[in-house]
């Protein structure tokens, strides 16, 4: 297309511009209108369903908050979508000119070429601008008869518009008929007020929790206990407990008993909690009532952690004060001040002592740690005296409002101050004494707190028992070897008396009846003439010589059974043809028969003969034994008549040489060498008897022993028998001196009888 020069482009006509922007300005109404009518709906919608939620669940504080921020994430994202993203959207003629287009196609594109052609230069367009300003006035004439009204959808706009009228209405209407209502919500919701409730038909409480929170000690059980008024409108039939922590259940509670609601303020329910060992978290609901976010804490139980008794023990113990820590019963000496010094887990409110003493139960004692003390986890209690068994309870409280379920146990056993222990003898003393005897006391005194006074307490027959003080033991002593000799010719003793002799001891005990006394075992002792008690002492010098015979026939026998061992090994042959003939045991001595051994009864052979050396060293060594604590008891014996005589000064040089040289001296040497030598020997046999040549030399070892053995017994049997012949002569010389007396005596009479008679004559 040639053109002579370049012509302007036509404008776009005034109508055309004028009706594009009041379809520009009616779009923008559209959209803030929809928009706020929106924003009004959803605020509308929020306040009933906040309503809702928080009159049904009562939420608290931090849900509402979040209800909050929903509610205003909500309006954000409407405002966002309904007016921020469309409300400042450009509106360009070309926009308003498709809209058209699409809505009026009666239009025939001519207003959106129009539109297009005459925003742009005309240096980009190659175009008839007779054919461009021909198609602008037909645009121009044509929108004319455009409604701009039936571009837009009235629907969404009237139901938003519905929507908030309605909305707002009803939330006014509301307003006006429930104010009370509405300001409850407006703090709760608004506020978050967390004191204000809404108004219910019954009314719940739980006792015990301060602030919604309870504590209770690890491992115990907890009552819930909620109560129901009797003033609103409805009681609940049941009351459920309902856990927020994992792992439980809910549990529905015990109603106690019906309510009278003319009579009683409240409806009790109850439930028990056993064994909380973690934090709980509950609500209890009944009926349209509900206390919400209850929690149970579970802390330590307060115990004793540590304590000691501080002891000041009484001056008869001459012990100082100590500090002793309490492990089970305590044993505390009697009269004893105890101080118990404790110190607690916890801080204490309370603690409350409970005694009992003996059968007799005290009244409790009750005290504040704090006052008594700077550090409120420690606390003490003294007693006095302690005179009876005593058990102590403590029973604390703490700080957290827990009592110990059981109380901490004390147990103080008294020790009673025990009399001495005397563990003493009369040495070398028989039944009978002289008048003019020494009797020697030795043994062990003991006290557990010291010896205070020994002395001898004597009684003679029937009269009253006398004191003969012994020398003092060393202070505070309480341990005293006791070796003392009482003199009985300061007693004026008599043949033919009785005499009871002790000895006691006193402590230094100084509460109730005075000093413990102790004694030793009595002895009663007959009193009898030197002539008497050495004829009982030969009596039974006598019957000691027959008992030590009797061991020496058994060292015989043992001696014996030493000879009869066979260490010969028999001929095959020789026991298959006598086959179970008796014959005499090899090595027996000249004049066994055969059979008087039952062992000589069995059949010759290796295991055979090997059994009877075993049997009969077996019972050499049990006859040996038996032997050695015979003999030995024939020597205390014998020593203990030489301690006699001495003691009850009737022994002389010779027979104290004969006894203790001849006898005593003798038998020892023999129990503590030569008995032990051959069982030491025996013992060797028995280990080696199944040797063919050690056997026979162990043995022949031992028998050459066992004749030692015996050749030293019957030289102290010789002894017992010179000394029995001596008693004999002493006896005889005894009794003539004792008939020369008589015949003295007779004399004398005869003279005197010779006398009166002349006299008569």
């Amino acid at each position: 297309m040639a053109t002579s020069g370049i012509e302007q482009p036509p404008k776009l006509a005034p109508a055309v511009a004028a009706r594009l922007g009041e379809l520009r300005e009616r779009i923008r109404w559209y959209v803030w209108l929809e928009g706020l009518t929106g924003a009004v709906a959803w605020l509308g919608a929020a306040f009933w369903v906040s309503l809702a939620i928080d009159w049904f669940f009562e939420p608290p504080p931090p849900v509402r908050g979040l209800m909050l921020v929903v509610i205003a994430l909500g309006l954000a994202v409407v405002l966002l979508r309904l007016i921020g993203r469309r409300a400042f959207v450009r509106l360009t003629d070309g926009n308003m000119a498709t809209v058209l287009e699409r809505r009026f196609p009666q239009l025939g594109d001519s207003l959106l070429t129009a539109v297009a052609l005459t925003d742009h230069p005309p240096e980009q367009f190659e175009c008839n601008p007779r054919m461009l300003a021909h198609t602008c006035r037909e645009a121009a004439r044509r929108i004319g008869d455009v409604r701009l009204g039936e571009v837009f959808n009235p629907l969404p706009l009237r139901r938003s518009i519905a929507a908030a009228v309605l909305l707002t209405a009803t939330i006014v209407a509301y307003g006006v008929t429930f104010p009370v209502q509405s300001n409850i919500w407006a703090r709760r919701v608004l506020l978050l007020d967390n004191e204000l409730l809404w108004p219910r038909n019954s009314r719940l409480e739980v006792e015990g929790f301060t602030d919604g929170v309870a504590k209770v000690a690890r491992g115990a059980d907890l009552k819930i206990v909620a109560k129901a008024d009797t003033d609103k409108p409805v009681i609940p039939r049941s009351v459920q407990v309902r856990f927020r922590s994992a792992g439980r259940r809910n549990k529905t509670m015990s109603r106690e008993g019906a309510a009278d609601p003319a009579r009683d303020q409240f409806q009790f329910y109850s439930c028990v909690l056993e064994g909380i060992l973690t934090p709980v978290r509950f609500d209890v609901v009944g009926g349209d009532a509900r206390v919400r976010d209850l929690r149970i804490e579970v802390v330590d139980s307060p115990t004793v952690a540590e304590m000691t008794l501080d002891c000041k023990y009484p001056q008869y113990t001459s012990r100082a004060p100590r500090s002793l820590p309490v492990a089970g019963v305590m044993e505390i000496p009697l009269g004893t001040e105890v101080s118990v010094m404790a110190r607690a887990n916890k801080d204490l409110v309370r603690v409350q002592v409970d005694a009992s003493s003996g059968e007799q139960v005290l009244p409790p004692v009750e005290f504040d740690p704090g006052k008594r003390s700077d550090d409120p986890r420690r606390f003490a209690h003294v007693i006095p005296s302690l005179d009876e068994d005593t058990t102590l309870l403590f029973t604390l409280s703490d700080t957290d409002g827990i009592t110990a379920r059981e109380p901490v146990r004390l147990s103080l056993v008294t020790v009673a101050d025990a009399p001495p222990q005397l563990s003493v003898q009369l040495d070398g003393i028989g039944q009978a004494v002289t008048p003019t005897a020494m009797l020697p006391a030795v043994g062990r005194i003991g006290d557990d707190w010291g010896i205070a006074e020994v002395w001898f307490e004597t009684a003679i027959d029937e009269q009253p028992a006398a004191n003969r003080a012994i020398g003092p033991p060393p202070p505070k002593s309480t341990e005293w070897n006791l070796d003392e000799i009482m003199q009985l010719d300061e007693l004026g003793l008599a043949p033919g008396q009785k005499l009871v002799v002790s000895v006691k001891a006193s402590d230094h005990f100084d509460l109730a009846a005075g000093p413990n006394v102790g004694s030793s075992e009595r002895w009663l002792l007959d009193v009898v003439t030197p002539e008497q008690l050495k004829a009982m002492l030969e009596a039974r010098e006598l019957v000691l010589r027959q008992r030590f015979e009797a061991i020496i026939e058994e060292v015989t026998e043992t001696r014996d059974l030493l000879i009869r061992l066979d260490f010969a090994t028999p001929d095959a042959n020789d026991t298959k043809a006598r086959g179970n003939v008796e014959a005499p045991a090899a090595g027996s001595e000249p004049g066994d028969e055969p059979g008087d051994d039952p062992d000589d009864r069995m059949p010759d052979s290796p295991m055979r003969q090997l059994a009877l050396r075993t049997l009969r060293v077996d019972r050499a060594l049990t006859n040996s034994r038996k032997s050695t604590h015979e003999t030995r008891g024939i020597a205390d014996a014998f020593d203990d008549i030489r301690r006699q005589l001495i003691n009850n000064r009737i022994d002389t040089e010779e027979l104290k040489i004969r006894l203790s040289e001849g006898i005593v001296a003798p038998l020892g040497k023999i129990t503590e060498e030569m008995f032990p030598e051959l069982e030491s020997r025996l013992a060797r046999l028995r280990k080696q008897l199944d040797d063919e040549q050690l056997a026979p030399q162990r043995a022949e070892a031992a028998r050459r022993q066992a004749d030692d053995l015996l050749v030293a017994m019957r030289k102290v049997l010789d002894r017992m028998i010179e000394l029995e012949d001596f008693n004999e002569a002493i006896e005889l010389l005894r009794t003539i001196i004792k008939l020369q007396e008589e015949l003295d005596e007779q004399t004398r009479q005869r003279h005197k009888q010779k006398l009166r008679e002349l006299l008569e004559d």
